[in-house]
């Protein structure tokens, strides 16, 4: 059962019958959503588009800057709001900082006073990043260790967790944080394996930012999504924050190599230049002594996901994740 990726979760295991996901078209979203389903929960799904990708789940089309979702709290009283809306994205917030903070600081405040008004006994799950710690002192960089972010993508990330304590602190709201690390999987049409997938196809060769030094902790939306229900099942008295990773350090040069390898090209064609990208950290590798309590276990190891992911790229208009 290692690398089975199908197969991951026990019958049984949660404690939540009803579940409202935003962003619920996007790569995580998705994913849950349909891991949800599986499990027979019901799910409300909130997206920008007409319609819903993922089957079974009771879909509503809202602009989270402009709506509220007061209504289906109060319609639905769902056992847990998890927030996977939003911008996820570095460059993007760089070129669009304005924006940027609208669709995460704003919205994200906005659907927490309306939890408090509406429905304050449901958990709500923040999807953050890793990217709020910056360029880390240290490593494995741990939950308390200090917030640095070099992005306003980070920035921002930051400002929400900071709201999200205060409504910890000030309402008593049952709050969980997820600073996700590098996540990566079949769907994921952006980040480094997707530029990897587009490089090698359109050019033959692969020229990367940085020095190929850099390092990640990745790790795979399967896993990703398990961490999500340990923790949405984690009794209220445990931790807020949790780092969301494997604790495994592994170079871009590396990942690189296993890439080209799976795509069944030579190591050769990879060339860095040499310029590290804006807002882009050099290194990191999580403590997540944390999530291990809950009994989080890593299923798919970095070469078979990398694996699967090629071979979705491969054939990218399949619908199997």
């Amino acid at each position: 059962m290692k690398n089975n990726i199908s197969e991951f979760y026990k019958k049984g295991g949660l404690n939540v019958v009803k579940i409202l996901i935003t962003g619920v078209n996007g790569f995580i979203g998705r994913y849950l959503s349909r891991e949800c389903i599986r499990y027979g929960l019901d799910v409300i799904g909130i997206g920008r588009e007409p319609a819903s990708i993922v089957y079974g789940i009771k879909y509503h089309q809202m602009d989270l800057y402009t709506d509220s979702i007061d209504k289906l709290l109060r319609q639905y009283e769902p056992d847990a709001v998890i927030h996977c809306a939003g911008v996820a994205d570095v460059n993007y917030s760089i070129s669009y900082p304005d924006r940027d903070f609208a669709l995460n600081v704003m919205v994200s405040r906005k659907i927490l006073y309306t939890i408090k008004e509406c429905l304050p006994n449901a958990r709500f799950i923040f999807l953050s990043s890793a990217a709020v710690y910056g360029n880390p002192q240290k490593l494995p960089v741990t939950e308390n260790d200090r917030l640095n972010p070099i992005s306003p993508y980070a920035l921002h990330k930051m400002l929400v967790e900071n709201i999200c304590q205060y409504f910890v602190k000030q309402f008593d709201l049952d709050i969980r944080i997820l600073r996700i690390f590098s996540a990566y999987g079949n769907g994921l049409k952006k980040q480094i394996f997707w530029d990897m997938g587009q490089k090698i196809s359109k050019l033959g060769q692969l020229e990367m930012f940085g020095t190929g030094n850099e390092t990640r902790d990745f790790i795979h939306i399967a896993d990703l999504v398990n961490a999500i229900f340990l923790i949405l099942n984690a009794p209220r008295e445990n931790e807020v924050i949790y780092n969301v990773a494997n604790g495994n350090e592994i170079s871009i040069r590396k990942a690189a190599e296993i890439f080209c390898e799976k795509f069944g090209k030579e190591a050769e064609i990879i060339k860095f230049n040499n310029h590290a990208r804006e807002g882009n950290p050099l290194n990191w590798c999580a403590d997540i002594s944390r999530l291990k309590k809950l009994g989080y276990v890593q299923k798919v190891e970095i070469e078979y996901g990398i694996q699967k992911y090629v071979e979705w790229l491969k054939d990218v208009d399949s619908e199997e994740l």
